[in-house]
């Protein structure tokens, strides 16, 4: 009796671990995932349309200084101020007293969709402000000189942008680049002109739509954080400008323009942190 209950036992038991084995074998065996790649920054980047040897031979090295996937988180910042005091110009404005400064804010935030390659939204504020205390105006001419003072302008303007950056890493380390952004903005400003007592209440008020140019040069401070410089050299633009005298219109004008120079007052220095 003792030794029919063992044997069923161990019957059992087979039977048991031949169950397990076979539903093991059943099973499907996931694969392992591939360990993900990791980013080398300056880094040389190959491209599909050219060998590497080819590029060598030509001296067109492209280094990864962002790499797709990365947001950019940043502001840029421009202040230029200018002033004059019993200053001549073409010995047409004498004894000019001035001043001026254009100040601009703008945040930004952008998205690499490819290495070296990015998309970003820019908003932005800009504020410049002029007077000319006095001034004589002479024409070569007796008939022709007079004398102007107490003269103000006033501009202030929103612009909303969408713009591609594309960037050229420069050394191995992924440190300094070059970069050109290509910018399609919308704009619109107000800006008093007052000289006498008529024209109080009357200020321009402008719609522009631009497609701009901008090269800069970034440089990684630290891992995360870089700073940039760039210009300004133009672009094309159409604009719309209305001219108003207490409260209502009495003028308007349409015109477009393409314009492609470095512009001295286009001088923006930037701050980016990339996530």
């Amino acid at each position: 009796m003792f030794k029919s209950i063992i044997k069923a036992a161990i019957v059992a038991a087979a039977l048991a671990l031949s169950c397990t084995a076979m539903g093991q074998t059943g099973k499907r065996v996931k694969p392992a995932k591939p360990a993900k790649e990791t980013i080398k920054l300056g880094a040389e980047i190959k491209q599909q349309s050219d060998s590497l040897d080819g590029k060598r031979r030509r001296g067109l090295q492209q280094h990864l200084i962002i790499p797709k996937g990365e947001w950019q988180v940043g502001a840029l910042i421009s202040h230029v101020s200018f002033s004059s005091n019993d200053s001549e110009y073409l010995l047409i404005v004498q004894n000019l007293d001035a001043n001026g400064s254009i100040t601009k804010v703008a945040p930004f935030v952008a998205y690499s969709y490819r290495d070296n390659r990015s998309i970003g939204i820019k908003l932005q504020y800009s504020s410049a402000n002029g007077n000319i205390r006095e001034g004589d105006l002479d024409f070569l001419s007796d008939d022709l000189n007079f004398s102007v003072d107490d003269i103000r302008a006033n501009m202030s303007s929103f612009q909303t942008a969408v713009y591609h950056r594309s960037y050229i890493g420069l050394d191995d380390r992924g440190r300094i680049g070059l970069f050109n952004d290509i910018s399609l903005s919308y704009t619109n400003s107000k800006t008093v002109f007052t000289y006498n007592a008529e024209t109080a209440d009357t200020y321009t008020r402008s719609n522009q739509i631009k497609l701009s140019l901008q090269p800069g040069i970034v440089v990684f401070a630290m891992n995360n954080v870089s700073t940039h410089v760039s210009i300004g050299i133009g672009g094309v633009s159409y604009n719309n400008t209305k001219y108003i005298k207490a409260g209502e219109v009495i003028g308007t004008r349409n015109y477009s323009q393409a314009k492609f120079k470095l512009n001295v007052l286009d001088i923006n220095i930037g701050v980016t942190i990339h996530l």
